[in-house]
């Protein structure tokens, strides 16, 4: 790269450090490129805002909850949110960035990445210089779960021009065999290297290791019975009701314009039906029951509690109730920020690496699309049972261990995902794994070897 900066694609496999590398960068160019709100960095989702120092794309670029463009064109989207009256401390905002590092750009959407390009382009003036952005990210891990892949991007060519510069040293593994196989799994190459590992870490029965040992599973399906096994392990009998949600309908709080007429937002509120609310809330996160007792593990699915260094992903264990039934967990891995009190936030005690902290519920948001200027609103406990997640879940995470279930793979880059979470071979468990369900996005491996030149 020369000392300027300049729009700048950087790739690599999973353990290459790209998020290290964007921290240091963002050091680097904050050093030379001295104004306030000058040099931002965004990641998509909340935990990896957090490891990378930075902020959420929504929060950034002023996308309320559940966002998803309007207009085909981005360009045109990027007109209709700046002329929202909420956008001006927005725009002014995006007119400071010369800057722009962004992480996770393979689950970056591409109409997505179209319109915060267009945004950053309107937000300043014709004779101020163009945003510079540099993306991190590789593209051979599980893809977006909507919209087509960032490269596919109108803006994608004409800001990285074919090229990408790719970081090759492995820090997260420092076995040469498993980063070879890992490698291989990468490019969807079942492998001598690969079946060697799946030999060598195979197992039949992990009754003496599965409480301990996080699953990593394909399907939802699978993680809901190996949660529920676990669950009745622990408490067979006895056990608490499950927390149940409370559903409803409410006024959009992202909805720009004049302040709606009461009794005309009461009746169109009330006819909102029953089959739009629970259109708008079948992909929501929180389910509509939430099996727990004392001692259960479980994997905190809201960053309400954010400042705490708790996320979407954060693990922990129910360790008491309040005398108002409100679960405590206990998280390991954080600290309380210096200028967070003790019994703030609901923290009930803390140590150097933990804290346990009240759970009440909380409101998570889906729009009814069916009725313009209304949200689904649902309110339940933000975590789910934690002793198995979703290969898509731990995506982007270094787990201490894992188990992983892959005959049931069926996606290309989900075995890459499952297989690299962890730092070393024999913290790696292998339950199943079928040869034909280890494949990559061809088209994503021909731009790799082919058609984008190395930097």
């Amino acid at each position: 790269m020369s000392a300027k900066p300049c729009n700048t694609f950087v790739s690599g496999g999973p353990g290459v450090g790209k998020t290290t590398f964007l921290r240091q960068l963002h050091t680097v160019l904050r050093a030379s490129v001295t104004g306030e709100g000058a040099v931002i960095v965004c990641a998509l989702t909340g935990s990896a805002a957090h490891t990378a120092g930075c902020q959420t794309y929504h929060s950034f670029f002023g996308f309320g909850h559940g966002y998803k463009p309007v207009c085909a064109v981005a360009e045109e989207e990027a007109e209709r949110l700046l002329r929202q009256r909420k956008y001006a401390p927005i725009a002014r905002r995006l007119a400071r960035v010369e800057v722009l590092l962004l992480d996770e750009i393979w689950m970056v959407s591409a109409d997505f990445l179209d319109v915060m390009v267009a945004l950053l382009r309107q937000s300043r003036s014709l004779s101020a210089a163009a945003c510079v952005l540099y993306v991190f990210g590789d593209f051979l891990q599980l893809r977006p779960p909507k919209g087509v892949l960032a490269f596919k991007a109108s803006c994608w060519d004409r800001l990285f021009r074919g090229k990408v510069l790719k970081l090759t040293r492995v820090h997260r593994q420092n076995e040469p065999s498993f980063i070879e196989a890992i490698h291989d799994a990468r490019y969807g190459v079942c492998s001598d290297g690969v079946m060697e590992l799946v030999q060598a870490r195979s197992v039949s029965v992990l009754d003496q290791v599965d409480a301990s040992v996080l699953h990593d599973l394909p399907r939802h399906k699978d993680v809901a019975a190996h949660n529920l096994k676990f669950l009745n392990q622990l408490c067979p009998r006895d056990r608490p009701l499950p927390f149940a949600t409370v559903d409803s309908v409410q006024l959009d709080r992202d909805v720009d314009g004049e302040p709606a007429d009461p009794e005309d937002a009461q009746r169109r509120l009330l006819a909102v039906s029953g089959a739009a609310l629970a259109a708008a809330l079948v992909d929501c996160v929180a389910s509509v029951l939430v099996e727990h007792c004392l001692g259960a593990r479980v994997m905190n699915i809201s960053n309400a509690k954010a400042v705490l260094g708790l996320f979407h992903g954060s693990v922990g264990t129910v360790t008491k109730y309040t005398r108002d039934g409100i679960p405590v967990v206990r998280f390991l891995g954080v600290s309380v920020p210096k200028d967070v009190r003790m019994y703030q936030l609901g923290i009930h005690d803390a140590g150097d690496a933990w804290v346990e902290v009240e759970c009440p519920p909380v409101e998570f948001e889906a729009k009814v699309l069916s009725a313009k200027g209304f949200v689904a609103v649902r309110t339940q406990v933000p975590f789910v049972l934690g002793w198995a997640i979703t290969i898509h879940r731990s995506q982007g995470l270094t787990l201490s261990e894992a188990a992983v279930d892959l005959a049931m793979s069926f996606e290309a880059g989900m075995v890459l995902a499952a297989l690299s979470r962890v730092d070393q071979s024999n913290r790696l468990f292998i339950k199943s794994f079928q040869p034909a369900r280890l494949f990559a996005d061809e088209e994503v491996v021909c731009r790799y070897l082919h058609d984008w030149q190395r930097v």
